[in-house]
């Protein structure tokens, strides 16, 4: 089974599990939970294949971050939602890649939600991490729609 997704080039869940046993012990490590805001409204109204480019938008403004920052990787974890992870990062210098990120969707015309966490490695449970920066993502959601 294939660890990439076959749209973005980006790995895929089956990629994430092996990326993040793998993780180094003793390291900070940010994760940044983005989900697309109006992709459904976008295939509606201009198509998949407009839907399918503002996936993979949204896929490059995330890697080039990650590229930016350091070590790390992103991750689709499903239609419009990815995960990136930094390695060797404390929390300020995630807020500016962060900020970076939003700035670039901006430029771009394209609206995320994103949430975020910063943790020492070795982390017991992935699935612990990726429901606890989901929820952080929700909360930007929220304040995206006032």
């Amino acid at each position: 089974m294939s660890l990439y997704d076959q749209m973005t080039g980006l790995l895929n869940r089956r990629g994430l599990s092996n990326y993040f046993n793998n993780l180094p012990k003793g390291i900070s490590c940010a994760f940044v939970f983005g989900d697309v805001n109006g992709l459904k409204r976008m295939n509606d109204v201009h198509g998949h294949e407009a839907g399918d480019e503002l996936i993979k938008t949204v896929a490059s403004i995330m890697l080039q971050a990650q590229r930016n920052a350091g070590e790390g990787n992103v991750f689709r974890m499903g239609g419009d939602e990815f995960l990136m992870i930094v390695e060797n990062i404390d929390a300020q210098q995630n807020e500016a890649i962060v900020q970076s990120m939003r700035d670039a969707f901006c430029t771009n015309g394209v609206s995320v939600a994103l949430g975020c966490l910063v943790c020492m490695t070795p982390i017991p449970d992935m699935d612990a991490i990726i429901t606890k920066v989901d929820r952080e993502m929700y909360k930007d959601k929220g304040k995206m729609k006032r």
